[in-house]
């Protein structure tokens, strides 16, 4: 390998870590900033319902309805299926999802990056006819449906995976942060379920989940320097 090489090479490494970098600071900033962080919270809180009900679907269970409401909690009622892995599959598979999205439209050609954009508009639409049973659900899912549509329309390709990337990368951070929510006072949420099933405090399944989440972005940054 020439020096010409390398040397576009290291510029590649560190436009990647620079992109990532200013993503994860405006992904930041935006969760803190009222009205405009709700539609947000929605992306992040659909793949932590969504994966509760493939969790519960892969163990033999089956999903009754997904219940999203307008401040960026929700409810994924099922039926069935290994409890202990469903109550799990909430936030981790939320940090999945957003590694997933942001390697893929990191990873995927050009003329491919809508794909990705198809299919998260698509699962949206299932889970709207399958899952959806109230109004207030029914317009959210509407909301991200617009939302992955309107990435497909972009005409530039870059503006679709940086787009989708910001998915990815708000979807992460918030796994990080949600967990917090449930140290309330309430004995309510996961945490709380898991206590009643596992005899283990709640506390240790919120940090376990930031952890988890913390562990999610920096396998992305660790990726984005070896791009």
């Amino acid at each position: 390998m020439d020096l010409n090489s390398l040397g576009i090479i290291k510029k590649a490494r560190k436009s990647s870590s620079l992109e990532l970098t200013i993503l994860i600071g405006v992904a930041f900033i935006l969760s803190f900033v009222p009205f405009i962080r709700i539609p947000f919270s929605w992306v992040m809180t659909y793949f932590h319902e969504i994966s509760h009900g493939i969790g519960s679907l892969i163990t033999g269970g089956s999903v009754v309805k997904i219940q999203l409401h307008l401040m960026g909690s929700g409810i994924c009622y099922t039926i069935g299926g290994i409890r202990f892995v469903v109550l799990q599959a909430g936030y981790v598979g939320a940090v999945v999802w957003g590694i997933l999205i942001y390697r893929m439209a990191d990873g995927m050609r050009k003329k491919g990056v809508n794909l990705i954009a198809v299919f998260l508009a698509v699962l949206v639409a299932v889970t709207t006819i399958l899952y959806g049973r109230d109004v207030i659900t029914w317009s959210i899912l509407l909301v991200l449906f617009g939302l992955f549509v309107s990435i497909v329309k972009l005409h530039e390709p870059s503006f679709v995976k940086l787009s989708l990337k910001f998915v990815g990368v708000y979807v992460l951070l918030d796994a990080i942060r949600a967990p917090l929510q449930l140290i309330d006072g309430r004995h309510y949420g996961d945490g709380a379920k898991l206590s009643d099933l596992t005899m283990i405090p709640e506390f240790f399944w919120v940090v376990l989940w930031m952890v988890t989440g913390g562990y999610g972005v920096w396998y992305l940054w660790k990726s984005s320097r070896k791009a």
